[in-house]
């Protein structure tokens, strides 16, 4: 089970499948309502429902498969650590320099002599080329290792590590984070869910450009405990507000129309015109047992497909008022009232009655649109893309190298040298370094050569 959990045939079908169903996380619409994808997606909608397609990264689906990965990862990484590590204490075994390459047996040596006749020496000049030098003693065998950039042969298991707190990091985020949108006109103040603390809108706004186009906007907020200011900061737009892990954003603007205040004139009975402010929903005596109620009002006014009054946009591009006249309680007036048009007027009234309206002016408060967001992974991911940067810097420039030289009397000297990444250039140092060698030691060299002739 293990071996396959480490293989990397599941690590390459893996990242096919993350590969794969993140595009399809970007062709496909995410968060939107079921009746979106039944619309726009009529053949496919059922499969995208039921396999949660509509927030994948947030699915089963999506969460099994980078789950696997991180144990992909994890496995790996633990099955070459034990090798590592092993390395890095030094071979056990070594190859006879007879076997080797005459490179190899020249290099064993020079360096064999003068570790017998300058032990001190060749210390120094290995740790002068920042090699980390120990010599151990056990069964009458002299052992000296050398190693030098040693993080570089864990270059590839801090990468894997890295990618392991990314994919945990997002795991979190995918399962925890939040995203609370709010719409909040001034003076208004709306409790948290799950939080201990309310947020008030204090001021919000608008900078335009000479052009008259939005430059930015800014939302003054006071953060409330127990109805005291805990803190208080302008949002804007990248200039969030940071309050007990979670992050304030400026997101957008608009108008309540909810709350719109609408100004109607009224003629009626031959008298002078004259001007009537209610806001919708709200009921004024005109006179005596007739009675005008507005109630509703329609930035952009169409009608749907079920003939049903709707608005198009949020924007006043075409604004209506609904307004009804009762008398004794029995309407006698009911119709549509038109701002830029009101030779559209739909109005059904009693003949006999004398009345004229029209929508003269309105205006609605804005509110300020407000995202509060929890990212709890979010300094997990920070902390992987910091490790699996120092991973791939250790992987491409920190070359571990590794010189082992074992001695026993009376035996050939046992020679290994070892280089991750470029092994004729770490030969090259290493005759670069035996130049450095006191004369005592090529001597000797010498004397052992005019011997083996």
């Amino acid at each position: 089970m293990i071996k396959f959990l480490s293989s990397i045939r599941l690590a390459i079908v893996l990242l096919i499948l993350i590969i794969i169903l993140s595009v399809i996380g970007t062709l496909i619409p995410q968060g939107e309502q079921p009746g979106f994808y039944q619309n726009y997606f009529p053949r496919w909608s059922g499969l995208i429902l039921s396999l949660q397609l509509d927030h994948l990264f947030r699915s089963p689906l999506f969460l099994s498969v980078a789950f696997l990965f991180l144990l992909n990862i994890l496995f790996c990484s633990l099955r070459q650590l034990p090798a590592k590590f092993k390395q890095l204490r030094g071979p056990i075994k070594f190859t006879p320099t007879g076997g080797q390459p005459v490179r190899d047996r020249k290099l064993a040596s020079d360096l064999s002599d003068w570790l017998m006749v300058s032990p001190d020496s060749l210390l120094r000049a290995l740790r002068e080329k920042h090699y980390n030098v120990k010599i151990k003693e056990a069964n009458g065998q002299k052992i000296l290792i050398a190693q030098k950039d040693r993080s570089g042969l864990f270059g590839p298991e801090i990468v894997h590590l890295g990618l392991i707190i990314i994919i945990i990091g997002g795991l979190i985020s995918a399962l925890f984070s939040q995203r609370i949108e709010l719409a909040l006109t001034e003076g208004q103040t709306v409790d948290l869910p799950g939080q201990s603390f309310s947020l008030r809108l204090d001021q919000f706004t608008t900078d335009y450009y000479p052009d008259g186009s939005v430059k930015s906007w800014k939302s003054m907020v006071s953060i409330l405990e127990k109805d005291q200011v805990k803190k208080q900061k302008t949002v804007e737009v990248n200039h969030p507000l940071k309050y007990d892990g979670l992050n304030f954003f400026q997101m957008s603007y608009g108008f309540d129309w909810d709350r719109t205040k609408v100004e109607l004139e009224i003629k009626g009975g031959g008298s002078t015109a004259r001007g009537l402010t209610l806001n919708v929903g709200e009921k004024f005596q005109l006179e005596p047992g007739l009675t005008l109620n507005l109630l509703d009002f329609i930035p952009d006014f169409e009608l749907d497909e079920g003939s049903r009054p709707a608005s198009r946009s949020a924007e006043a591009n075409n604004p209506a008022a609904l307004v009804e006249v009762t008398k004794d309680r029995r309407p006698v007036y009911l119709g549509w009232l038109f701002y830029y048009h009101p030779e559209l007027n739909q109005v059904q009234r009693e003949p006999d009655l004398e009345l004229e309206i029209s929508l003269k002016k309105f205006e609605a408060p804005l509110f300020s649109g407000l995202e509060a967001a929890s990212d709890p992974g979010l300094n997990l991911v920070w902390l992987g893309c910091a490790l699996l940067f120092l991973g791939l810097l250790a992987c491409f420039y920190l070359n571990y190298r590794q010189i082992v030289i074992g001695l026993k009397p009376g035996e050939k000297p046992v020679f290994s040298a070892h280089s991750r990444h470029n092994q004729t250039t770490f030969y090259q140092e290493l005759e670069r370094l035996l130049e450095v060698r006191p004369d005592s030691a090529i001597n000797s060299d010498r004397k052992n050569e005019g011997k083996t002739k």
